[in-house]
């Protein structure tokens, strides 16, 4: 049996962690860079290192525990997915094991910024020298520090990265009274401390659980739908032409053009060019078939998709409600900003595997078979 957790997706983890770590060196170089004479704002450091992770992360644990099925399904049919990546989150069931996917994909994306910003604050530490101060027009000293000292409660066996008085009373900054600060460089310790415990070390954690998590999950779909899964794998292969609906060029009669892609004015054109002018132009969504949609046998249904989105169980469940015996066809097509292209054959053989799973579907494609 193959391993559950294989199918989490190593080439799409490894791109969301580069791009995580190359977003955290940029924003913690960002955040250093200080201004002509090296000094850099302590309180502004809390909020990108340490505010703003903790957000994030409470964020992220609300999301995961809503049942956001459709907002789910746009994410994970989004371009931004290359298309030798998207086939793992795509051909996820709707529901819980979708929504955990991207719930481990989203902590790796932290962890990898997490490591990204560290590394960069401790080359900066290495190569320059960073001089921390604080300023604050209705804040001083005393009233700062006890907020600091609660901020830094979770490393109190670490007195060096602890916050004092003096150390912040060195440290204030005002530009109105040309006050500089002079060991200011000390709060290196608590800044790194609070990467650590605000941001790294949470993030190892959710990564940990997120990944046990969806394994469990696709372990139970595997268990209770073994069948299913079999089918499922089997129906992936290209080189079975059985499994594959079939292709036509041109309409017996009228259409209705039902758009689940919301297209451009240019590829309106481009369909009303090919197929001739639909007597109805309706956009589908989630919600299902609207009433405006007619069922006479005498109209064929096309249903417009973005060739290079793997199908979707949404749309699935919808086109399975069109029960009567119309022509029926799916149009998987490629568009740019102003022209339409020539589906790729990869994109169209998924798509002819998802319409065979239907009944009495077929795809529709523009131009005559050669």
């Amino acid at each position: 049996m193959t391993n559950p957790t294989h199918s989490i997706g190593t080439r799409t983890t490894a791109t969301l962690a580069f791009l995580g770590i190359s977003v955290g060196v940029l924003v913690g170089a960002g955040a250093l860079s200080g201004d002509e004479q090296g000094r850099v704002n302590l309180l502004f450091l809390l909020l990108v290192f340490a505010f703003l992770p903790v957000l994030s992360l409470v964020l992220s644990l609300v999301l995961a525990s809503i049942k956001l099925n459709s907002l789910t399904a746009v994410i994970v049919s989004s371009r931004f997915w290359p298309a030798d990546l998207s086939p793992s989150p795509l051909r996820l069931e709707a529901g819980r094991q979708r929504r955990l996917w991207l719930f481990f994909q989203s902590q790796v994306f932290s962890l990898a910024f997490a490591l990204g910003s560290i590394l960069a604050f401790l080359t900066l530490l290495l190569g320059t020298d960073v001089n921390f101060v604080w300023r604050s027009t209705l804040l001083n000293s005393t009233d700062l520090l006890p907020a600091l000292k609660l901020i830094s409660s979770p490393w109190l066996f670490w007195q060096d990265a602890q916050p004092s008085l003096q150390l912040l009373q060195q440290s204030q900054n005002s530009r109105i009274a040309g006050q500089l600060s002079a060991y200011s460089e000390n709060w290196w310790q608590f800044i790194l401390a609070a990467q650590l415990s605000y941001n790294l070390i949470p993030r190892m954690f959710l990564l940990l659980i997120a990944r046990w998590q969806y394994a469990a999950a696709v372990r139970l779909n595997n268990k209770l739908k073994p069948s299913e899964s079999e089918t499922k794998k089997n129906n992936l292969s290209a080189d079975n032409p059985s499994l594959l609906a079939p292709i036509a060029y041109t309409l017996p009669n009228r259409y209705q053009l039902l758009d689940w892609s919301h297209t451009p004015p240019h590829c309106q054109s481009f369909i009303t060019k090919s197929f001739g002018k639909p007597i109805a132009l309706i956009q589908l969504s989630p919600l299902g078939f609207p009433e405006a949609v007619n069922s006479e046998e005498s109209n064929s249904i096309v249903v417009l998709v973005k060739s290079w989105n793997a199908p979707l169980g949404e749309l699935k469940d919808i086109l399975t409600t069109l029960n009567g015996n119309q022509p029926k066809y799916i149009l998987p097509l490629d568009w740019g900003e102003s022209a339409v292209n020539v589906p790729s054959p990869i994109h169209l053989n998924e798509w002819q595997r998802f319409a065979a799973t239907l009944s009495n579907w077929g795809i529709l494609q523009p131009g005559e078979q050669s």
